[in-house]
């Protein structure tokens, strides 16, 4: 191993204070189907994890859970200290500005420009980035997936893996402490 990646190594071992993800035991049934079947996970900072399975082994579901936009029937899932679960809707609204997702299909606004997707999650969550440019995050974030170019396009104008590429640039724009991606294979990235 290379002084780098030993550098890396300790950084992530000294990091592991406590868990931005703790999954534990979690079950989740459509009927017969169970899909999580007592499913445990810990995902700590700088750790990258790829969660691999066939469809419909409960890649997508569990990412669901882990923002609650689905619930599960038992364990337990912590977000950065959180018990999910135990969250009040405005708690959990907040929680999930700290985790980014970017769903499988873009989920872009047809009806709005790639600088106007971009703004959305920033105007709707004006107190969190309070002080920040919002024309300036824009163009970070495009500058970051090298679509600078496309601000003022619809998504009809784009490519397909240029509307993934928006979509990521509007998960980021957040800045979160993690991220999930749903996809197939579906990913976790902090």
């Amino acid at each position: 191993m290379d002084h780098q990646k030993k550098n890396i190594t300790a950084e992530i071992i000294n990091n592991r204070k406590q868990a931005l993800i703790e999954i534990s035991d979690v079950k989740k049934s459509f009927g017969d189907n169970h899909v999580l079947n007592g499913f445990n996970l810990e995902l700590f900072e700088l750790e990258n994890v790829v969660i691999l399975g066939k469809s419909g082994s409960g890649k997508s579901v569990l990412l669901k859970c882990i923002v609650r936009l689905m619930d599960y029937d038992t364990g337990n899932i912590k977000v950065l200290g959180k018990e999910i679960k135990d969250l009040e809707r405005k708690d959990l609204d907040l929680l999930r500005t700290d985790v980014g997702f970017l769903f499988q299909g873009s989920a872009l606004y047809d009806s709005m420009t790639v600088r106007e997707n971009l703004a959305f999650p920033l105007r709707r969550h004006a107190k969190r980035m309070k002080g920040l440019n919002e024309q300036t995050l824009i163009i970070e974030a495009l500058r970051s997936v090298d679509l600078e170019h496309a601000i003022d396009l619809m998504p009809s104008e784009l490519s397909g893996g240029m509307k993934r590429r928006v979509a990521l640039a509007r998960t980021l724009i957040l800045r979160p402490k993690s991220f999930c991606m749903m996809n197939q294979p579906a990913v976790l990235i902090p």
